[in-house]
């Protein structure tokens, strides 16, 4: 156990309790982050990615989904295709599916 925890509120509604030791540490972000940033900044607001420094000087990153999204559910699934090691899509087509789930539930996500 390290010497902190982490206690953080997410965007999924959850209280989320966490061991930084017990984390995997990367020196860049994980790939999914990157389309997890695409995402945010074309303005979907159901993931958000929060920073936090920890006792140790390193920083940990936090991915929040609402589940109640598009997005947030796409995001959940490529969390879990990333995990298995497995080739993600890129983030023009995962922009691009986020939309049609929104044009197919006649929503807007502004």
């Amino acid at each position: 156990m390290s010497n902190s925890i982490v206690l953080y509120h997410g965007r999924d509604d959850a209280l989320h309790v966490i061991d930084p030791d017990g984390l995997t540490h990367y020196d860049d972000l994980p790939p999914v982050f990157n389309i997890v940033i695409a995402v945010i900044n074309a303005g979907y607001r159901g993931v958000l990615i929060d920073e936090k420094r920890l006792a140790n000087g390193r920083f940990m990153h936090c991915l929040s989904a609402d589940e109640g999204t598009p997005e947030g559910q796409v995001i959940k699934y490529l969390v879990s295709v990333a995990d298995a090691g497995e080739q993600l899509p890129s983030t023009g087509l995962v922009l691009e599916h986020i939309k049609k789930l929104y044009d197919k539930l006649g929503d807007s996500h502004d």
